[in-house]
C-alpha cells in the first residue's frame, strides 16, 4: 500500500503539530515548514517517525520562492501558518498584508511547482465569518457568512483600528484571496477551507514557558494561574472546538471527494467561564483550590451561534465535549501550574 505525502506549513504551531501527528499515525509521510530547525527538533523527538517526518526552513512565507522546493513531490498541502497577534502597530503591514501574501505565495508556489498536489486545505477561522448582526441577536452563522465589515473598519480607522478587528480582517481577507486565486487562476489542484472557533485541547507543540502558550490554551491556563479572580458572564460568540477535531477535519477536508471547493465551520458548542471552571473542578479536582473564588452563581446562556451541521454531515466529525477538551488541555500544561 502506498501512503500519501503531505506538506504542512507552520508544522510547529498548535494546530499544525496535531495535523502532523494524526497523519503520521495514519502512515503518511509529512514534510513541515518551520522558521527554525531548532524549534522543529521537539517534534522530531516527540513523533519518532524517522524518515516519514522531515522539516524544512521557510523564513518568509510571503515569498512564493520560499515554498518552491517544499511543495514538490507532495499530494496534499495544509496551509496552517499565518500571523497572529493582537497588538499590531500597523494593521496592514503587520497582519492583513502578511496573511494575504502568505496565502497567495503558497498557492502560487503550488500552482507553479507542486505538480503532484491534489488539494490544498487552508486553516482560516470563524473570524472570517463572524460579522456582527445587532439587528438579530438570534442570528446563526453558516458557511455562507463573511466578515467583510472587519476590513471596512480597517480602511476607515487605519492604525487606530483595534487589534482584534485587524486580526478578524486579516483572516477574512486572506480567505477571500484564496478563493479569488482559485477563480482567476483555475489551477490543477482543489481547495478546501477550515474555519474553527476558539480551539482548546492538549498542546503537543514545543512550549518552553507559560508565556509562550498559544492564545486559546492560555485562556485555560489563566484559571489555574491565580490571575483570574472571578468568573464573568458568557460573552457572545464564545464557542469552542478541540484541536484534535480540527486536525481530523483538515485531513477529511483534504481526502474526501465531496469536500473540494468547500469551507467548514468547526464548533463543538459553547463555553463560558463557569463551564470551564466547572470542568476543571470535576475532571481535575487536584487543581480546584486554584480556581477563581467568585462568580460561581452565574446564570448561563447556551445558544450555539455557529451551525456545525455541515462539518458533522460532510466530514463526519463527532465533536469532543468541553469537559474532556478542558481536562486534556490542563494535563498538557500541568508543568506550568505552580
Amino acid at each position: 500500500m502506498s501512503y500519501h505525502k503531505a506538506l504542512i506549513t507552520g508544522v510547529t504551531s498548535y494546530i499544525g503539530a496535531h495535523i502532523a501527528q494524526q497523519l503520521l499515525q495514519q502512515g503518511w509521510y509529512v514534510r513541515g515548514t518551520v522558521r527554525s530547525q531548532t524549534k522543529a527538533q521537539w517534534l522530531h523527538d516527540t513523533f519518532k517517525a524517522g524518515s516519514r517526518f522531515e522539516t524544512v526552513e521557510v523564513k518568509d512565507i510571503q515569498r512564493k520562492e520560499s515554498f518552491a522546493d517544499s511543495v514538490k513531490g507532495v499530494d496534499y498541502v495544509f496551509h496552517v501558518a499565518s500571523p497572529f497577534f493582537m497588538n499590531p502597530k500597523d494593521p496592514y503591514e503587520d497582519l492583513v498584508h502578511p496573511a494575504i501574501n502568505g496565502t497567495n505565495s503558497l498557492l502560487s508556489a503550488v500552482d507553479e511547482h507542486g505538480t503532484s498536489v491534489r488539494r490544498v486545505v487552508i486553516t482560516s477561522s470563524f473570524a472570517a465569518m463572524m460579522q456582527p448582526h445587532p439587528e438579530n441577536p438570534d442570528y446563526v452563522y453558516t458557511e455562507s457568512d463573511w466578515n467583510d465589515a472587519a476590513f471596512e473598519q480597517v480602511k476607515q480607522l487605519g492604525k487606530d483600528v483595534p487589534g482584534i478587528i485587524a486580526y478578524l480582517a486579516s483572516k477574512n481577507e486572506a480567505e477571500r484571496a484564496a478563493w479569488r486565486f482559485m477563480d482567476e487562476k483555475k489551477p490543477n489542484f482543489e481547495l478546501s477551507v477550515i474555519n474553527p472557533v476558539y480551539v482548546f485541547g492538549p498542546a503537543i507543540h514545543h512550549v518552553a514557558k507559560a508565556e509562550e502558550l498559544n492564545t486559546s490554551v492560555a485562556m485555560i491556563y489563566v484559571y489555574l494561574s491565580g490571575a483570574k479572580e472571578r468568573l464573568a458572564p458568557r460573552g457572545i460568540l464564545s464557542n469552542f472546538v478541540d484541536v484534535r477535531d480540527v486536525a481530523e477535519a483538515h485531513i477529511k477536508a483534504a481526502t474526501l471527494p465531496g469536500a473540494a471547493g468547500q469551507r467548514y465551520i468547526l464548533s463543538a458548542g459553547v463555553f463560558s467561564d463557569l463551564l470551564i471552571a466547572s470542568a476543571i473542578k470535576k475532571t481535575c479536582p487536584k487543581y480546584a483550590d486554584k480556581l477563581p473564588k467568585e462568580g460561581w452563581d452565574l446564570k448561563e446562556t447556551t445558544r450555539h451561534e455557529p451551525d456545525n451541521t455541515k462539518s458533522r454531515n460532510e466530514l463526519g466529525i463527532t465533536y469532543i465535549p468541553l469537559e474532556k477538551s478542558v481536562a486534556d488541555t490542563v494535563e498538557s500544561i500541568a508543568q506550568f501550574i505552580q
